[in-house]
């Protein structure tokens, strides 16, 4: 089952390389005799040679974003102790500066 998900779609390659990656993974799971949750690791590795970082990343950025934009409300902030948004202030500055050299 975790083989058929290693489609052209999925890995963004040709269907003929998607086939001969599902067919090397096959092989390489009878040879072994690889358990399911091994055979879910092989077929992680094999997507992760054909996915950028920034694909798996980016879903990691953007819960941040939804947790930023939904648990920083105005009465939040509000009932925060001024230290505490000083301390907020400070890192959210830093982390700017960071995006910003970044996409410079």
């Amino acid at each position: 089952m975790a083989l058929t998900t290693l489609s052209s779609k999925i890995l963004k390659i040709s269907e003929q390389e998607a086939a001969i990656e599902r067919i090397k993974a096959t092989e390489q799971v009878l040879k072994e005799s690889l358990t399911v949750p091994e055979t879910r690791d092989l077929v992680k590795n094999i997507k992760a040679k054909y996915l950028t970082s920034e694909q798996s990343e980016s879903k990691e950025v953007k819960v941040i974003i939804q947790t930023i934009s939904s648990g920083l409300s105005e009465m939040t902030l509000a009932n925060a102790s001024r230290e505490q948004l000083q301390s907020l202030q400070e890192i959210l500055e830093q982390k700017l500066n960071e995006i910003g050299k970044l996409i410079e």
